[in-house]
């Protein structure tokens, strides 16, 4: 019943998600709509015709209509009526100076298609047209003197400088949901809409200035959706290009830049907490003001703004601050992405290792073809075809003694030799017997055929079976990455900050015992090692298990902090050193080891000698040494790895191409160690003064296509050594009576406790013991096993955590 109970709650939590989805969708639909139907460029045309600056230049409509002919041509015939009409709204002159202006760039674009389509080509052509037109109509009007070409080649100039911010909002509005916007383009962005309100200039609502309005409101919404940096420049910005059209407003540059900044430092309380700071903005610069009534009417206005604020849909908030880096819904959308791209991931992981584990089933149900029945039947009457029919005393053997023939043929088709003497009686038992032979040793040819196909099959599946199983291990952990933890994190950032330190972000990919796994983004540099003396030992006390830093470093310019990654400490550590000695005092040994740690906590050491001296051998070696690396590093079982790399140096094998292969894993967690050894010499394990032999008796690699290996468990213990060598290594000491014995005595007579140093006193004792010779390359490998001990005590909380 809980699991029905905790279905039946997932369900509705996924249709009341997928229902305010589509409201969402909805409301996102509505302004798509305005913007695909041209309804969104004729009424901010509208508004960009009205706006003018400086009493008489009017820099906003070409710039606009440009950028429009550039980005979405088919949208050129709205904004060119939206433009025309809002410039014939200030009256008859001006709309025909627009008219003009726009008529004479459509033209000049055409002729210059080829080039224009550079936006500083379009914004040189903007800024001529302006000259241009601008000059023939004052020139008309009044006299022409230096200040009025002044005049005219300042608007000509603003004219291309717009027509470029404008090219960057349109970039900002036709950006994918998932692009994140950068500083320039928001300041872009804030220009737009700016010179937009600015063609609300002279609009009264009463004693209530419709364009002080508008413009708190965009400040408003900009401080909401990205904070206080955009919504402060946002202020400065818009305070400025209205300045322009009056120098009324240069109160209002103070009031918009600190109504930004107060209301991002207050985005935290949400759409309150951004108009208290408007209101707090309106209340600071409106002690300046001398007029008291003035200050009554600017908090009316920004009153008014605030309940635009409010009237607001969310999802227009928050579909512009997904963009904004640094904003929670930037974070979430793009947490959200990562999440739905490891999802995506990890079912298509999924799908394949289906595939391959059901490959690899084919393979394996595989089955050599069972002979029928009358298989000895078919035989014998192809070779009585071959031999009876033709003889004259075919009537006498299967007409007059059929039994008896018929008896005599089935010992022979079944390689048996009837007991009476048959061939007194057949006159060609010599060609009989031929015929019955050839048939054999076809039938013996098929079957090592068929024997080969078998371990070929068995092979393949081995492998296949083995890529699903590493890839299912792969889609397990993207699922498990997908987890929410979101409670968790928040809990141990405030366990982090009761201790005086402040993260910024804490990432958990997870908390399994022993597999404890998270990122923390601090807001400072690392200087003093405080990740490893106070971060470890605080979320080790947190998270009641030794953490330690896994991996850290400083974040990367523009940015400024520190990323850590913390993990669960293992049990034991392990620390190896590695001797060799090449054959005659040579610089290449045929030997190659490793000893390496690889997935989920588990160290591997391996020796592998390759048969013969010298770089030949080494090669060979080599190879099959960073073959199995590899394959284990993958996640492979150990096992299959080493009869993965069996069948490829078969399959490849060249006369005499063998090789060795010792190999231990040992698990960090509980010392268990697991040994492989295939055509490999014993090893051994020093306890204090006890030394265990682990030996094992298998074929070297590449003899036999299928090979059968003793897998050998043991328990280490901290404080264990443990000693692995190659043949050379006994083979040099065959002038000692019991070579095993004298190894035992060497290693258990080693008092140094350092891996490297015992590996270089064994082989030089093994030289020594040789007089000298060196007959054989010699390697031994030591891994020193002990108890994983901090650097740093977890400190106790100050709190129950519960």
């Amino acid at each position: 019943m809980a699991n029905v109970h905790e279905a039946n709650f997932e369900l509705t939590n996924a249709l009341a998600l997928n229902r305010s989805r589509k409201k969402e969708g909805r409301k996102l639909n509505v302004m798509k709509w305005l913007y695909d139907k041209g309804i969104f460029h004729l009424l901010a045309g509208f508004m960009l015709g009205r706006a003018v600056v400086m009493v008489q230049f009017m820099p906003f409509a070409l710039p606009f209509f440009a950028a429009v002919m550039i980005m979405q041509r088919q949208k050129s015939p709205y904004t060119f009526a939206g433009l025309t009409a809002g410039a014939a709204a200030l009256g008859l002159l001006p709309g025909l100076y627009t008219a003009t202006i726009l008529l004479l760039y459509y033209v000049s674009f055409g002729l210059l298609r080829k080039y224009a389509g550079n936006q500083f080509v379009a914004a040189g052509l903007a800024a001529a047209v302006t000259g241009v037109v601008r000059t023939c109509y004052t020139w008309a009007l009044q006299p022409l003197d230096w200040m009025t070409g002044f005049y005219i080649l300042a608007e000509a100039a603003m004219t291309g400088v717009l027509l470029l911010i404008f090219l960057q909002s349109f970039l900002v509005l036709t950006k994918g949901r998932r692009s994140a916007y950068s500083h320039e383009e928001l300041v872009a962005l804030s220009v737009l809409a700016a010179c937009i309100a600015l063609g609300l200039t002279g609009l009264m609502a009463g004693d209530l200035v419709i364009s002080h309005v508008a413009a708190r409101y965009v400040v408003l919404a900009a401080a909401l959706s990205a904070g206080a940096l955009v919504g402060s420049t946002s202020g400065v910005v818009i305070g400025l290009l209205f300045c322009l059209a009056s120098f009324a407003f240069i109160p209002e540059v103070a009031l918009l830049a600190v109504a930004g900044l107060l209301g991002g430092l207050l985005k935290s309380g949400g759409r309150v907490g951004v108009v208290i700071g408007l209101m707090l903005a309106t209340l600071l610069t409106g002690l300046m003001m001398e007029n008291p009534l003035r200050l009554e009417y600017s908090l009316y206005e920004s009153a008014v703004a605030a309940l635009l604020l409010f009237l607001t849909p969310s999802v227009w908030v928050r579909a512009l601050a997904r963009h904004i880096p640094g904003s929670e819904e930037y974070a979430e959308e793009q947490q959200q992405y990562a999440k739905n791209v490891r999802d995506t991931t990890a079912e298509k992981v999924e799908h394949f290792s289906a595939v391959f584990k059901k490959l690899s089933d084919s393979f394996s149900d595989t089955e050599p073809p069972a002979e029928f029945e009358g298989a000895a039947d078919q035989l014998i009457g192809q070779v009585t075809q071959q031999t009876c029919d033709h003889c004259f005393r075919k009537e006498f053997c299967w007409s007059e003694h059929f039994d008896r023939t018929y008896e005599w043929m089935t010992s022979l088709a079944t390689r048996g030799e009837p007991e009476s003497d048959w061939t007194s009686y057949c006159v060609k038992s010599v060609v009989m017997k031929q015929e019955f032979e050839r048939y054999h040793q076809e039938k013996a040819v098929s079957q090592l055929m068929q024997q080969h196909m078998q371990e070929g099959n068995r092979f393949v599946a081995r492998q296949l079976s083995g890529l699903a199983d590493v890839m299912n291990q792969f889609a397990s952990e993207l699922q498990r990455e997908t987890m929410q933890n979101d409670e968790q994190e928040e809990k141990i950032i405030e366990e982090l900050q009761e201790y005086g330190v402040r993260a910024d972000q804490v990432t958990i990919h997870c908390l399994e015992t022993g597999r404890v796994d998270l990122d923390i983004l601090l807001p400072f540099q690392e200087k003093h090692g405080e990740c490893d003396k106070l971060i470890a030992p605080m979320l080790s006390s947190i998270l009641h298990e030794t953490v330690v830093v896994y991996q850290k470093g400083d974040l990367p310019p523009p940015y400024y902090g520190t990323a850590a990654t913390f993990r669960s400490a293992k049990a034991f550590l392990v620390q190896s050193g590695v001797a060799h000695a090449a054959y005659a005092g040579g610089l290449v040994s045929g030997d190659s080891c490793t000893a390496v740690p690889i997935h989920e906590g588990k160290f591997a050491a391996a020796i592998c000698d390759g048969m013969g001296n010298g770089q030949k051998a080494r090669k060979e070696s080599e190879e099959t040494i960073g073959l199995l690396e590899e394959m284990l590093k993958a996640g492979i079982e150990e096992e299959l790895a080493i009869k993965s790399v069996n069948s490829i140096l078969t399959a490849k094998r060249t006369g005499d191409m063998y090789s060795t292969v010792d190999l231990a894993m040992i698990d960090l967690q509980h010392a268990g160690a697991r040994f492989l050894k295939v055509g490999a010499v014993p090893s051994y394990v020093k306890r204090g003064r006890q030394i265990q032999m682990i030996e094992a008796a298998n074929l070297p690699l590449g003899f036999f296509h299928e090979m059968e290996m003793d897998v050998l468990e043991y328990q280490l213990k901290a404080g264990d050594m443990l000693f692995m060598m190659s043949d050379g290594l006994m083979d040099g000491l065959r002038s000692i009576e019991n070579s095993e014995r004298w190894m035992r005595r060497q290693i258990s007579e080693l008092v140094t406790a350092d891996p490297q140093e015992a590996a270089d006193l064994l082989v030089e004792a093994a030289v020594r013991a040789a007089g000298g010779s060196i007959n054989d390359d010699m390697t031994v490998v030591a891994v020193k096993v002990d108890h994983q001990q901090p650097k740093w005590a977890a400190i106790p909380l100050k709190r129950s955590t519960g």
